[in-house]
């Protein structure tokens, strides 16, 4: 069971579907919480890490740079915890918390944008994306919107909850034979049930 937070900005591993890569920036080292969302110089360099797989048009677009403010920081986390706690009553079909919800829908309803037309002379003309709000935010409601169309499509079925000990990631199960978020997470699982055997062939 997880004892503490200590901060930590990378997570190596497959990449998941974008709201569970979201809830895996907590994640747990030897019975400790890893932090990994602890400045706003994690978040803005997750971003840019997975901003392949935000969908177009991603928040990213045309941005030098991202810059994330201490709110921005704090909203971020506070919809991590959400999402976490959401796909964890979807994979344990539970009913959810209507807090839970309730703060889904908001972040998803926080940003809108738009295509509009540019063409100047003889060029063939293009589109550009029109946004009401920053970058960061944009981002959240993506991850939002995102979470929204994974738990209620056919996907969110195959979401679980890494079983192996101390582990506290999520993952999109898309092989049969997929049981844990990792390889490392498989063979921890499978020396644990090792030595749970062993033990009970030594007792009396």
């Amino acid at each position: 069971m997880a004892k503490a937070v200590v901060t930590s900005s990378n997570r190596s591993g497959q990449a998941e579907p974008l709201p569970v890569e979201f809830a895996n920036t907590l994640s747990a080292s030897r019975g400790t919480l890893v932090e990994g969302l602890a400045c706003p110089a994690d978040l803005e360099a997750w971003l840019r890490r997975h901003q392949g797989l935000f969908p177009d048009p991603g928040p990213l677009r045309g941005e030098a740079a991202v810059r994330v403010s201490d709110q921005q920081l704090c909203h971020a986390r506070v919809l991590r915890d959400t999402v976490r706690r959401l796909i964890a009553a979807r994979v344990d079909r539970k009913a959810p918390d209507p807090w839970d919800v309730a703060h889904v829908n908001r972040a998803s309803s926080m940003c809108q944008s738009w295509p509009v037309l540019v063409w100047q002379g003889p060029r063939a003309p293009g589109a550009e994306f029109l946004c009401t709000t920053d970058a960061v935010t944009h981002a959240l409601a993506l991850i939002a919107r995102s979470l929204v169309l994974l738990l209620a499509g056919e996907q969110g079925a195959l979401l679980r909850s890494c079983r192996a000990p101390g582990c506290v990631l999520f993952f999109y199960r898309h092989h049969p034979r997929r049981a844990w978020c990792s390889s490392g997470c498989g063979n921890r699982a499978r020396v644990a049930r090792h030595q749970a055997r062993r033990c009970v062939g030594d007792r009396p």
